[in-house]
């Protein structure tokens, strides 16, 4: 988080509040379960800049009537920008070298974005993305806060000069008084305070994922830092106070502040109000200005090494996140306590280093003479550099996606007796231990009959953990969209020997990769449409911990999307076999005593009867086994994860009102369909099958192994043939 400009004789308890905020954000990254809000530690420091700026403003427009904007603008780009693209530039090469295959054109992304000062907007935008809801973090996604600051550092000079000058104009003064124009800005700063403190409120119990990273969410916080420059403005009042109750304050400050950090945590709605707990320390802190009696905190805090985090808490927050990041991705696990440390340490040398030979010498040296004209200049330069590099390697990254894709497509290709699925579906070539170790290598000369010899079988499990969840192809619309989109994939409708669609939410989607597969080696033709979290059914759909403006969103599209789908094989009578398939956890709104379950199953059952009579057949697939929370995390870590993350079958099911709802249909074209034995062994559900990665998430198949399923679901179509053919496969 950034320092704002300091006074020339800096006090000891803001720079002890700088040293407290970024470590509570350092600890809450590295040790979360220490201090579960030390989140907390960003509104300390958002109140910090509302008071030191304003304070600067303030007594700039007071003294000269005016605020030099082009001046405080190139004084905060040489103060914040060096330091913070330096972070990027060295973060771009990260990740070009390290980043995971599959992360790497995130990464990129958000770091152009951070060098535009956006990224709070773009994780805002992401957050509401059920598609991206489990990314991993990128290495600059706490810059998140500096794209507010820098934002509030945009709009606040403004603000406070049209205040003062309005307030000039009110009171009729050619030339108004100090007293005036301050209380011109407090008015403007205490109506930020009222309306962003509302909104935030409003925005975190409505949609609080996006509300966590809005700048209007969080500009209450810098107005009430500013309304405190003004309260203390005079000095006189507060001088007044006696020593010992001043002291009392701050150390109440600091109660407050670490209250919220221990009491706080993921569950706390946040920004809302609850932001007010260690941002009002943060001004008791500030406005107590610990005064020099023994028992104040302005001993402690002049303690060397809160000093020195005070005086490099910036550098120490731009680099600790990228540093956790890339360690994590360089040991491939989670790290134990003292590589924790080690991090700890590398964090502390980079910022040393960072304040030593980059930010003092340009906030210092000659660069500190430069016009603003010059500074601004060199500093859209910088940002255009980083930002260049950033975008220009960013199609290098999607080449080698597009490799890797075509290399695993390849290998599932070529070698399909005893990778994925096929060590379940009783290859005769792969041995027991296969499930775990993936494809089994026959011995010199030796192949089963009519196939290639084997591949050399893959040294670890494919695909890497960050590319399970980037396939070659997708085709689902987001939680939010109202667009009903259809793919198309297989033969042409005219040489097609079957037509089948598959329809449903992301667990029908999660198929494509098996059912596209199929239609394309069996000459038949596949029409895929689906919608997160919208499953083919009228019922109206319900989401705990969901937010009623996302809620909303989601049943206003579900509704359009199910009445487009049943307009689509309404449209095309050629279509011959309906697949449906959909989460076995997704609660409807149930009336009274019902049970949700019940309601969903009547409610598949009635879409189904309004199923047109060309369609000769609906499948209905049961969904398939849950994995434990951490199961990617577990994968990364256990030495071996086909055993140690895998769960018993009774463990990895739920009741599936869909297809319960198949079960008990007396429609004679509903059939329930199991395909359990092609996921789970008997007794066992394993996230790694021969050798593949068979999760993307708890609940999502990969695509990969999704491929590897191909063949069982051919044999699940060739059992239930159109009428039309007799029987007689393609």
């Amino acid at each position: 988080m950034s320092t704002s400009a300091a006074p020339r004789t800096v006090r000891a308890d803001l720079q002890g509040l700088r040293a407290v905020a970024v470590a509570l954000v350092v600890l809450f990254h590295l040790w979360p379960g220490l201090v579960p809000g030390g989140f907390v530690g960003v509104d300390v420091f958002f109140a910090i800049s509302g008071f030191l700026i304003t304070a600067h403003l303030l007594s700039e427009v007071e003294r000269s009537g005016t605020v030099r904007l082009g001046r405080f603008w190139a004084r905060r780009a040489r103060r914040l920008l060096p330091a913070a693209l330096t972070v990027l530039t060295a973060t771009v090469v990260a990740s070009w070298c390290l980043a995971p295959l599959g992360d790497l054109p995130r990464f990129l992304r958000e770091i152009a974005w951070s060098a535009l000062y956006i990224e709070n907007w773009a994780l805002a935008g992401s957050a509401v993305d059920y598609l991206a809801a489990d990314d991993a973090p990128s290495p600059v996604q706490h810059f998140w806060s500096l794209s507010v600051e820098e934002q509030f550092y945009l709009v606040w000079p403004i603000l406070v000069l049209l205040a003062g000058w309005i307030a000039a104009r009110v009171a009729r003064h050619a030339v108004a008084d100090a007293t005036t124009r301050r209380r011109g800005v407090a008015v403007a700063l205490g109506s930020v305070c009222v309306a962003s403190g509302a909104w935030s409120l409003l925005f975190t119990l409505q949609d609080p994922s996006p509300a966590y990273f809005a700048t209007t969410t969080r500009a209450w916080e810098f107005a009430a830092g500013g309304l405190t420059a003004i309260l203390v403005a005079g000095g006189a009042r507060r001088q007044s106070v006696r020593p010992g109750v001043r002291t009392t304050v701050a150390w109440l400050g600091f109660v407050a502040i670490g209250t919220a950090a221990m009491a706080y945590s993921g569950e706390t709605p946040f920004p809302a109000l609850t932001a007010a707990l260690p941002v009002g320390g943060t001004i008791a802190v500030i406005w107590a200005s610990a005064p020099a009696v023994r028992w104040s905190p302005t001993s402690l805090l002049g303690w060397a090494p809160v000093r020195w985090l005070g005086d490099r808490s910036y550098a120490v927050y731009l680099w600790h996140w990228p540093v956790i990041v890339f360690g994590g991705i360089v040991l491939a696990r989670s790290a134990t306590v003292p590589e924790q440390l080690l991090m700890l340490l590398v964090t502390g040398i980079l910022a040393e280093l960072t304040t030593r030979f980059v930010e003092r010498p340009i906030r210092f040296g000659r660069a500190a003479d430069w016009p603003p004209r010059r500074v601004l200049g060199a500093t859209a330069v910088a940002m255009t550099v980083v930002l260049i590099a950033s975008v220009g390697i960013l199609p290098g990254a999607q080449a080698r996606i597009a490799a890797e894709q075509e290399r695993i497509e390849a290998l599932v290709t070529t070698q399909t007796e005893c990778l994925g699925a096929a060590v379940l579906l009783g290859a005769p070539a792969c041995s027991r231990g296969a499930v775990a170790s993936g494809p089994a290598r026959p011995s010199d000369g030796e192949t089963s009959a009519g196939a290639a010899p084997a591949t050399e079988a893959p040294t670890g499990v494919i695909p890497d953990l960050s590319l399970a969840d980037v396939p070659p192809e997708r085709c689902i619309t987001d939680i939010r969209a109202s667009a009903f989109e259809v793919c198309a994939y297989g033969a042409s409708a005219d040489r097609a020997t079957r037509t089948v669609v598959l329809l449903g939410d992301s667990h029908a989607e999660q198929w494509l990769p098996a059912f596209a597969t199929a239609a394309e080696e069996h000459g038949w033709r596949l029409l895929v449409a689906a919608k997160s979290s919208c499953p083919f059914s009228d019922a109206e759909r319900t989401e705990p911990g969901t937010s009623a403006a996302v809620l909303a969103e989601m049943r206003v599209g579900c509704v359009s999307w199910n009445r487009e789908a049943l307009a689509l094989l309404q449209d095309q009578p050629g279509i011959d076999t309906l697949v449906v398939s959909s989460r076995a956890r997704n609660p409807v709104v149930a009336e009274g005593d019902r049970d949700w379950r019940e309601v969903a199953e009547d409610a598949y059952a009635e879409r189904w009867a309004r199923v047109p009579s060309t369609v000769e057949q609906i499948l209905v697939l049961h969904d398939t086994p849950t994995m434990a929370e951490d199961v990617l995390a577990c994968v990364r870590d256990a030495s071996a994860p086909a055993d140690g993350c895998a769960r018993s079958r009774g463990d990895a099911f739920v009741e599936d009102p869909q297809y319960e709802a198949a079960v008990a249909s007396r429609d004679p074209r509903v059939t329930p369909v199991d395909l359990t034995d092609a996921l789970c062994a008997p007794e066992r559900c394993s996230p790694v099958v021969g050798g593949v990665l068979a999760y993307r998430d708890p609940h999502h198949l990969s695509w990969v192994y999704a491929m590897t399923l191909a063949p069982a679901v051919q044999a699940m179509l060739d059992r239930f043939p159109p009428p039309t053919s007799d029987g007689v496969g393609p």
